[in-house]
């Protein structure tokens, strides 16, 4: 089974990893009944890499389907908060047809191919392309590819063994790549999903209707994948995607649930009308084969469909019904065809039997179609009427149950009334009859023998000193037949009902201080009284502290001061840190401190306190400043990174000072020197060459005055 992800939790895309890739193509992608597909397998991670996705219908005008990725299929889901989004599986790749595409070497291929026997000349399904790598690297060789690869009798194309790439734009034969449908090209097939800041690196619209829906930084619009085949045929298509030039920056195909038509013409199902199931009774319930027009292209010719009556049924045709035709024809102009099933009686007793018809299309199916509709006979079922305890002047319902039976069903009450529950109020004790008739015309008896009980009672009554987090349980006597139900107030503020209760007395779990009475009592058959009341009070227990958080991350000069304390002496207070001082603990750190308190009573305080950096302004508390984008074009403004001290004096040197390139490739290093403002680090070359624009990493090792060692990290765009 397939579970499609929850629609409930966010928003957007949703994704579900971890699928059975055979159940994915067949449950998901195979349009209609009819699965001529086998050999199905995957490539890459498809654990993580291949699923299923939902909730997507407001970004590409469908709702679900299948996600093949480069990365992790999680990553698909919004809000778009990033703009080199990617999860990197480094897998060096040699495919033998996206290598026909690729700009450079391949990374992290993903994908999944199968045969398929096609019923039609024309097979068809729907996908969209979307990539992490729009829209800063298009017209650049880091150009993720994907490709719809179809080999088979009558195809001739330039990739291995002859496939063609059926991933095409829209009226033209050129392949979909990034470098062919973006923001400048072919614009109206493209949908830009880009952040703020590569909208203005690319001098393009910020457009943030789908900014909260999906990570990806744009995508296709939807495109319908369409190729001419031979019927009865075998092919195998690959449905593949990769990264270009590197691991990173994520692309993904999602491919439309219930898209690929295999070119199925009719959908057959048994029914009996006005039945959940297929279920005919014989001499009883008739039913029907019902054929639909699943392509309705061919309306306005008759459509014939022949099917064998497969023994495996055991129903005979012309003796366990009236006999029907092996084949039926849907009339020019008509969607659906009704075949009749008239049941008949063999007065022979049997559990079940069926009809079972095999269709065949075209060309046979590899997975044989069958439609089916159970015979039964009509047999005796059971009714259950309960006995009951009644009490003398109160109203109660009788209400039979069923047990198996063909609906609907008729009643007949020993006072003559027809409904299918009775009221009563009785004085003393009687027997009531009920007869229940079914559908087919079987009948069954229920008998309840009725005797009269005292009116039943509840009593609450004590007094209990409670400690706040502690639970306690107030007994309550209960009198009559349970199983009771019971309602209770507390103050006069009445609580939920209380019911299924089977034992006496029965122990109110409560942590709540106040006044307990009974509100409401029941037992099983009567409404009942209740007295008495409990008295619950909090024994005393109060802390109050007062918190001074650390100045920054990096400093420990915090402190927690218990500043009263109010219960039962003597106190055991415990931190979760070793302490000098247990009511007050100065010189500490950001992080969590969780303190438990016990009193001469047992009774406990627990709380955790928080403490974090009172200022989260770089300027004002971090040790150093680094830029996050320059522009080293030589016009003397912002033409290099440097490291700039932060406002405080923590800072005893900088050890160490290093950048990399996409690739993870060490490109300058600094060690060891004191940042200041005329201190100028890195101007955007590598070994005397200019680089090009992108996205850089930096790591920084700060040494502060105490000996502490902050490390830090980030991204810098270099910007030509």
């Amino acid at each position: 089974m397939i579970v499609m992800p929850s629609l409930v939790a966010q928003k957007g895309i949703q994704t579900e990893g971890q699928q059975n890739v055979e159940n994915l193509i067949k449950d998901v992608f195979i349009k209609g009944n009819c699965r001529n597909v086998t050999n199905i397998q995957s490539l890459g991670s498809d654990s993580l890499s291949i699923g299923s996705f939902a909730n997507a219908s407001d970004i590409f005008n469908f709702e679900d389907g299948i996600i093949i990725s480069t990365g992790d299929i999680r990553l698909a889901e919004g809000p778009n908060i990033r703009i080199d989004g990617s999860y990197e599986f480094n897998q060096v790749s040699n495919d033998p047809d996206l290598s026909r595409l690729a700009t450079d070497s391949l990374f992290d291929v993903t994908g999944i191919e199968f045969d398929f026997v096609p019923i039609d000349n024309r097979v068809t399904f729907s996908d969209v392309f979307a990539s992490e790598e729009y829209c800063e690297f298009v017209g650049t060789d880091f150009n993720d590819v994907f490709g719809f690869f179809v080999r088979g009798p009558g195809i001739n194309g330039p990739f291995e063994d002859g496939a063609i790439n059926v991933a095409t734009i829209p009226g033209s034969n050129e392949n979909v790549s990034i470098n062919n449908v973006n923001h400048l090209i072919n614009q109206n097939f493209f949908v830009s999903n880009a952040t703020t800041t590569d909208s203005e690196n690319c001098d393009i619209n910020f457009l943030p209707e789908f900014q909260d829906l999906i990570e990806y930084d744009g995508f296709t619009v939807r495109l319908t994948a369409s190729f001419q085949v031979i019927p009865c045929e075998t092919y195998h298509i690959r449905l593949v995607v990769g990264d270009v030039g590197d691991a990173r920056l994520d692309s993904a195909v999602f491919l439309e649930s219930k898209s690929f038509d295999l070119g199925e013409k009719v959908i057959v199902r048994a029914e009996v009308p006005g039945r959940d199931e297929p279920i005919a009774y014989e001499d009883c319930i008739d039913g029907q084969i019902v054929f639909t027009r699943s392509d309705l292209s061919g309306i306005n010719e008759d459509c014939t469909v022949e099917y064998i009556i497969s023994p495996d049924g055991g129903a005979i045709n012309g003796v366990d019904y009236v006999e029907i035709p092996t084949s039926v024809t849907i009339p020019a102009g008509v969607i659906e065809y009704v075949l009749p099933i008239t049941i008949l009686s063999d007065s022979i007793d049997e559990i079940s039997e069926s009809i079972k018809l095999e269709f065949e299309y075209a060309c046979a199916c590899l997975d044989p179609v069958f439609s089916e509709l159970i015979i039964r006979e009509p047999l005796a079922f059971d009714v259950g009427l309960e006995d009951v305890n009644a009490c003398v002047g109160q109203s109660f319902d009788l209400v039979p149950e069923v047990i198996d039976g063909i609906s609907p069903f008729s009643y007949e009450w020993s006072n003559g009334s027809n409904l299918d529950f009775i009221e009563l109020n009785i004085s003393q004790p009687t027997e009531v009859l009920v007869t229940v008739t079914d559908f087919c015309g079987v009948s069954s008896v229920a008998v309840s023998n009725i005797e009269i009980q005292s009116i039943p009672s509840a009593i609450i009554e004590g007094n209990w000193d409670l400690c706040e987090t502690a639970l306690t349980g107030v007994p309550i006597v209960l009198n009559g037949f349970p199983p009771w139900s019971l309602t209770y107030s507390i103050n006069g503020e009445e609580q939920p009902l209380v019911s299924d209760v089977i034992t006496s007395p029965f122990l109110l779990q409560t942590d709540i201080p106040g006044s307990y009475e009974i509100v409401t009592f029941n037992d099983a058959f009567c409404v009942g009284t209740g007295s008495g009341s409990a008295q619950i009070d909090y024994l005393s227990f109060d802390v109050d502290v007062e918190i001074e958080d650390p100045s920054c991350s990096f400093r420990s000069d915090g402190s927690i001061t218990i500043t009263s304390l109010e219960a039962v002496a003597p106190f055991d207070v415990v931190w979760n840190v070793p302490v000098s001082d247990n009511l007050n603990l100065d010189n500490l750190s950001t992080g969590s401190y969780n303190l438990s308190v016990t009193d001469a009573n047992g009774c406990e305080y627990k709380d955790t306190f928080n403490l974090a950096a009172s200022s989260l302004d770089v300027e004002d508390c971090a040790p150093v400043y680094i830029p996050n984008v320059f522009t080293p074009d030589g016009d003397g403004f912002n033409d290099e990174i440097s490291i700039y001290a932060g406002p405080s004096s923590d800072v005893l040197e900088i050890k160490s000072f290093t950048i990399y390139n996409r690739w993870g490739e060490l490109i300058y290093e600094q060690i060891n020197f004191i940042p200041d403002n005329g201190i100028t680090n890195w101007d955007g070359t590598y070994n005397s060459e200019l680089l090009d624009s992108g996205v850089f990493t930096y790591k920084v090792c700060v040494l502060l005055n105490d000996g502490k060692e902050i490390n830090l990290s980030g991204g810098i765009t270099l910007i030509r």
